[in-house]
């Protein structure tokens, strides 16, 4: 019933904008007949249709949507246009990324990249390293192998994220002139809590391969190998493995192995890669949904804002952000970065405060991360054919009980909206919720079929 009233009320509003439009004779310029003066009654119907317009839009979002247990916010770019349960938490699902994009933006800044170092204490000779070299991660989410890298790029939703090579690493630690270590290869991740798994989390996240597990030195997404849903036991030596490996295909040999450990205080850099920049990562991480760089960029602003790579700390300095960014946060609460923890709470005024910030020049990324319908990220596949295909951009999210759409309507009004609904639906219900909320928001103005003030006679 719902989703056959929300039809009703988009071919309605549809078929009286059609009317109107039909029925609007275009006046010649100049004309005498179509001259109207400035303060003329005349004029009063444009801000009649308006008010009407945004009544209509706020009957229609209390129609489709007031018995759910849901919120939507709709603003054009000069005023709020309709409101439901805007304040009340919700549990929001991936559009959570939203804010924590934000606030990585804000305080790391859009142009900061992650670094991964090769460091070590010993001396070269010869081309022989005589000790051990230490990895150290710099909480780079982006951090690849060449079989990573080729997967991902393969995969229509992730083809176009950046990826920071470890192999470019590898090259790098070549041209220092090293061909042989006689130590280790040692990973060093402590600069983020080494807990690789939330407890708020549900088991099968883990086990199908929704997320990796968690460290500030993790390579391929913190997955064993690419493709696979297995996770290393120890992300830090997984990752100097991964060294290892590349190193010996460029000639270089390790007599100890690989392990984890922590690089002395005084050790000195022998090599490093950075990271594209933030502001592309948050791109990426918006467009294919990804848990596992939501979950180390929070961990990241923990470490920028409070010297903490912890998700608690990261979360804390999210919120704190968001207020300061004067985004509404009274009854946020982040438990994580990417919006899988069930008991995360946000509400669609603080979504709408993000989709606001994306017009200004330092959160640009957030614009342009938006999925966008039948053609890009998680909305590539869907509404192909439909009126608002290219024309829906947003963020989606979807957990268990959980559905929700944030972004823009790239028509003439250009409506930014949020929406949210917790309740008992499957996967595909939640998406035809979705595209309600969209539907609602792009049928906007919802015109009155005839004129409030008639034209006088000629």
């Amino acid at each position: 019933m719902l989703v056959a009233g929300a039809t009703c009320i988009t071919v309605s509003v549809r078929s009286t904008i059609d009317a109107s439009a039909a029925a609007a004779a275009p006046l010649t310029v100049g004309s005498r007949a179509g001259a109207t003066p400035l303060f003329s009654p005349r004029r009063l119907p444009a801000l009649f249709d308006d008010i009407v317009s945004a009544q209509q839009l706020q009957a229609s979002v209390d129609f489709a949507f007031g018995r759910d247990n849901a919120c939507i916010a709709i603003d054009s770019p000069i005023r709020p246009l309709a409101r439901h349960a805007a304040d009340q938490p919700l549990a929001p699902a991936s559009t959570q990324k939203l804010l924590t994009g934000a606030a990585a933006l804000e305080v790391l800044g859009p142009d900061h990249r992650f670094t991964t170092r090769a460091v070590t204490t010993a001396n070269v000779s010869g081309g022989t390293l005589t000790g051990d070299l230490y990895l150290v991660g710099g909480g780079d989410p982006m951090l690849s192998t060449p079989a990573f890298e080729a997967a991902r790029h393969a995969d229509p939703l992730t083809s176009g994220e950046p990826v920071t090579r470890l192999g470019d690493l590898a090259d790098a630690i070549v041209r220092s002139g090293v061909r042989h270590i006689d130590g280790a290869v040692i990973g060093d991740d402590n600069r983020h809590d080494r807990l690789r798994f939330l407890p708020v989390w549900k088991g099968v996240y883990r086990t199908d391969g929704d997320i990796g597990a968690l460290s500030a030195l993790g390579v391929d997404h913190g997955f064993v190998a690419p493709g696979s849903t297995a996770v290393p036991d120890d992300p830090a030596a997984a990752t100097a493995q991964r060294l290892v490996e590349l190193l010996a295909a460029r000639g270089v040999t390790v007599g100890g192995g690989a392990d984890s450990g922590q690089a002395p205080f005084l050790a000195r850099r022998l090599a490093h890669v950075d990271s594209a920049p933030l502001g592309d990562i948050v791109a990426a991480m918006l467009s294919a949904s990804d848990n596992w760089v939501a979950e180390t960029l929070i961990r990241e602003i923990g470490v920028a804002a409070a010297r903490q790579g912890t998700t608690a700390a990261g979360a804390t300095a999210v919120v704190e952000t968001l207020a300061k960014l004067h985004i509404p946060v009274r009854g946020i609460r982040l438990l994580d970065g990417s919006g899988l923890a069930a008991g995360d709470r946000v509400t669609c005024s603080a979504l709408l405060g993000a989709d606001d910030l994306a017009t200004k020049a330092r959160f640009k990324a957030l614009d342009r991360g938006l999925a966008v319908a039948g053609v890009s990220g998680t909305l590539a596949t869907r509404l192909r054919g439909d009126p608002l295909q290219g024309v829906l951009r947003a963020k989606t999210g979807h957990i268990e009980g959980v559905s929700s759409l944030a972004g823009v309507i790239d028509d003439d009004e250009h409506l930014r909206f949020a929406f949210i609904v917790n309740g008992q639906f499957s996967t595909l219900q939640g998406q035809v919720l979705q595209d309600i909320a969209a539907r609602l928001v792009a049928a906007y103005p919802q015109l009155p079929a005839g004129p409030v003030v008639p034209a006088p006679a000629s």
